[in-house]
């Protein structure tokens, strides 16, 4: 019965609060409301997440309007837990204590300030403190960005923050000619009270050094200006460039900037060239390493480190195709010969063709042939028959290519020394010969050494009908067109070329030579005309 009676007050407590209105507070016998810690934050970064880059140090955090301290005092008469909140005067304030003044105070003095304050109410109680939540403020940021003002950052945010809220490639735009200019990032000056500090976000990102993206605290004014002095670094260091010019920087220090030197420079070979005024320079040499951190950089010096052009270095050469052992190889090159090389990788492979070798140079071929261009700007009907010859002779080879199917001319080659960038290829062995044209099977045929033209001519059928006297052999090794002789050696890969009689339509000849025939006459009486016969 008792049981029905609890379940009609239940029910409608239960309706009541689905309602928007509805708000039912239950009375908890304690001195105040406790918050957790986890509760404070989660509430904070709900608004805006804040990131930290390590834990924050109480002795150098230092606390202002907008802070907020858990608090937790435990008393004979009870526990206190509330969130101070520092107000825009800088003070906190706690019931029955009163309030405090706590602003530009370290977090340490912070807390030892208030847990003095209220112990001096209550001697006995334990009081306990800790910063949940970070207050946000404004700074000012001036100079030649485009949108100099206020920004909104927190103890925790660097100069850097500032420059990338307003977009660290922020630039100034000349009204005249719309010329823009990059904003420093090495001589950015950070105005506090009367202090100036000098930010150096280039060395910061580089060394990691905090003194020099200093936290940002209220009342701070960034002052940003353009890049108007460089100085040149070249040569063996890690980043070569140019760099902005910042006083007191010596030329060690730079190089260090830049990544240091490199594994092939010579760091006792520097040499600075430097304005002695608007027009004349001067040329400073640094011998020895240890100099270069004694001599300070001037704005528009030009710094170049000398490299070690033969440090290490080694000429590698790539032999491919059907060797025993292909790749690349360390040679010396303009000493080392082909034939060496060829030991050094063991030779041929079973299926080599060592009768052909084919060497490219890319280097070689990537160089202009000025001769070749010269003739490509001249009209076809206005070139030499030597100019045209030279155009057919450069198109049937590639520049920088040695090829060879000759068994003597490969033989030879072997004793080539190598070049810088040579790629040798040994061909896979394929023992062939083409004949074409009139005969009556044309196609290829097996290469045999002892053949002559005319057994290859043989093996095809023989000459048809319309063969005609106008024979000739396609050199494989060179390209060259070779008359029919008992003495050409036929090799692997030769084209055996038959030339036919081409067909034509017999009134059309007959139209043609009709034509002729009435120019010649023609040609004849104007002959007779001029000489008055």
């Amino acid at each position: 019965m008792k049981f029905k009676y609890i379940l009609l007050f239940i029910i409608p407590v239960f309706m009541l609060a689905q309602y928007p209105g509805f708000n039912m507070e239950l009375e908890i016998p304690s001195v105040t409301q406790d918050v957790s810690l986890q509760d404070k934050f989660t509430q904070r970064t709900n608004d805006e997440t804040i990131y930290l880059d390590k834990t924050i140090n109480p002795e150098t955090y230092i606390v202002g309007p907008g802070d907020e301290l858990l608090f937790n005092m435990v008393a004979s008469d009870g526990i206190v837990s509330k969130t101070l909140t520092i107000s825009p005067m800088g003070e906190v304030l706690i019931p029955a204590v009163g309030t405090i003044f706590v602003d530009k105070l370290s977090l340490k003095n912070a807390i030892n300030k208030i847990k003095s304050e209220c112990l001096k109410k209550y001697q006995t109680a334990s009081v306990y403190m800790t910063l949940t939540g970070i207050r946000h403020f404004k700074v000012l940021v001036v100079g030649t960005v485009e949108n100099p003002g206020f920004v909104v950052v927190n103890p925790l945010s660097r100069v850097s923050d500032v420059l990338w809220q307003i977009g660290d490639d922020s630039l100034t735009v000349s009204a005249e000619d719309n010329f823009r200019e990059p904003i420093s990032k090495r001589n950015i000056l950070l105005h506090r009270n009367s202090e100036t500090l000098k930010v150096d976000l280039v060395k910061y990102n580089m060394f990691g050094l905090n003194e020099l993206n200093p936290n940002l605290l209220e009342g701070d004014i960034v002052d940003v200006q353009l890049v108007s002095r460089n100085v040149g670094l070249f040569g063996g260091v890690g980043i070569p460039g140019k760099y902005e010019f910042v006083e007191n920087e010596s030329v060690y220090d730079l190089i260090q900037l830049a990544g240091g030197f490199t594994i092939n420079a010579d760091s006792n070979k520097i040499e600075i060239t430097r304005f002695i005024d608007d027009i004349h320079k001067e040329t400073i040499n640094i011998d020895k390493v240890e100099e270069s951190k004694q001599i300070l950089i001037h704005s528009s010096d030009h710094i170049i480190v000398r490299m070690k052009k033969e440090y290490k270095r080694q000429d590698i050469i790539r032999i491919e195709g059907e060797v025993k052992y292909p790749g690349e190889y360390s040679v010396e090159a303009r000493v080392t010969t082909i034939r060496e090389l060829m030991n050094k990788c063991g030779g041929y492979s079973n299926k080599a063709d060592k009768n052909k070798i084919i060497i490219n140079n890319k280097q070689i071929s990537s160089i202009r042939d000025h001769e070749l261009d010269r003739i490509r700007l001249i009209p076809n009907e206005n070139r030499s028959d030597t100019e045209k010859a030279y155009l057919k002779a450069r198109s049937g080879i590639t520049k920088g290519l040695i090829s060879s199917s000759s068994i003597e001319y490969t033989q030879s080659i072997m004793n080539y020394v190598i070049n810088s960038g040579d790629i040798i290829t040994i061909p896979n062995i394929v023992e062939y010969i083409e004949v074409l044209g009139a005969v009556l099977y044309p196609g290829r045929y097996p290469f045999y050494q002892d053949k002559t033209i005319e057994n290859y001519v043989s093996m095809a059928g023989g000459l048809t009908n319309n063969s005609t006297r106008d024979r000739y052999i396609i050199k494989f090794s060179s390209g060259q067109r070779v008359p029919f002789s008992n003495r050409v050696l036929i090799e692997n890969g030769d084209i055996i070329f038959i030339a036919e009689k081409l067909e034509y339509n017999k009134w059309t000849r007959f139209k043609e030579i009709t034509a002729v025939v009435g120019q010649i006459a023609t040609i004849y009486l104007v002959i007779q005309s001029a000489l008055g016969l």
